[in-house]
């Protein structure tokens, strides 16, 4: 099931396309603010962007159109249980949602030693974001408002984590809870050689946590 996953993604231009945009777009804009010597829209920033798009704009609209297709219903006829058919679906654009962003990384800062601690944070902002993609396509009704929903939750999580720094203080702490800034925070503070950020990783693992039980409730209606 989880190869099946991983062959249609590939078969389909749109994902395709989805999965390499970070990357052109990470690579071209960091080599023009690096030019003109600016520091914003930092390296962070950009596997966010790879986070966001691939696991919340894959998983969202796929899972609705194979309801709407009724493959998703053909498959709940196999031995497969729901859950197990969500996971292989899940764990597939976790698969390209990580790759996106590893080369996001590379092509950006190379192999370096920051590469494995930025790993934890690639992979837990990964997981998050593929689960909220995963609540949309299971709780939207139709493709068109799915696109439309994805779109909209993808552009909140990336456009709030590239402009909190500059809003007023005041705001900070009604952001701070959002996933992506604290995501930015900790891929921030490793690259700057300030170490594992405790409070934000821990925030991380809670939002995989409330993600994880609402999936299972929505699985369970």
């Amino acid at each position: 099931m989880f190869k099946h996953e991983c062959k249609d993604i590939l078969r389909n231009p749109a994902t395709v396309i989805l999965i390499i945009l970070p990357i052109l777009m990470a690579k071209i804009i960091i080599t023009v603010v690096d030019k003109g010597g600016l520091d914003f829209m930092l390296l962070s920033t950009w596997i966010l962007f790879a986070q966001v798009m691939v696991g919340i704009m894959i998983s969202g609209p796929g899972l609705i159109e194979e309801r709407e297709s009724k493959t998703f219903d053909a498959l709940l006829i196999t031995p497969l249980s729901r859950g197990q058919i969500i996971t292989a679906k899940a764990g597939s654009v976790l698969v390209f949602s990580l790759l996106s962003q590893l080369i996001v990384y590379i092509l950006n800062q190379g192999l370096t030693m920051d590469l494995l601690p930025s790993l934890l944070y690639m992979l837990l902002g990964g997981i998050i974001f593929v689960q909220v993609g995963v609540i949309i396509g299971l709780k939207v009704s139709s493709s068109k408002n799915g696109s439309a929903i994805s779109s909209a939750f993808m552009v909140v999580f990336f456009l709030v984590a590239s402009v909190y720094l500059a809003l007023p203080e005041w705001t900070y702490p009604i952001f701070a809870v959002l996933p992506s800034i604290e995501i930015v925070e900790a891929l921030n503070s490793i690259l700057n050689g300030e170490g594992i950020l405790l409070v934000e990783s821990l925030l991380l693992f809670l939002w995989i946590a409330i993600l994880s039980v609402w999936i299972w409730k929505i699985d369970k209606e």
